[in-house]
């Protein structure tokens, strides 16, 4: 199936559990994606594994540099962005849930998604 093709994806938290499930089906359906995340290894591992179709950006939702960089990555490596797959977290990733920081909890469960929104509308315009 080809139900993707020729589309441009971002997957925040995409280098494990859900977020690396739903980058192996994008690319089976036909997307390029950027795997966004905070592991490396994980992230890295997926790319050798999927080939030409998706790349690695390391990505801390929580600053802002980072999500204008991975949206530039989009735009600049694979020519536009189509979809963006709001998936990063952090419980088990960073640390166990009672150790969090609320502060961080906000940054990377609702900050992050303006900061994304405003990246990616800004890049939109360009692309039309």
């Amino acid at each position: 199936m080809n139900r993707l093709a020729n589309k441009v994806a971002i997957i925040t938290g995409g280098a494990s559990g859900i977020g690396a499930g739903t980058v192996r089906r994008f690319v089976e359906e036909g997307a390029k994606v950027v795997i966004a995340d905070i592991q490396d290894d994980l992230g890295k591992a997926l790319v050798a594994e999927l080939g030409q179709n998706a790349i690695y950006q390391h990505t801390n939702v929580a600053t802002e540099a980072d999500v204008e960089r991975m949206v530039d990555l989009a735009v600049n490596h694979f020519g536009h962005l189509d979809i963006l797959f709001n998936n990063a977290g952090f419980g088990g990733v960073s640390g166990e849930l009672q150790d969090l920081v609320p502060s961080t909890t906000l940054a990377i469960s609702i900050s992050y998604l303006i900061m994304l929104a405003s990246a990616a509308s800004a890049v939109s315009f360009k692309t039309w």
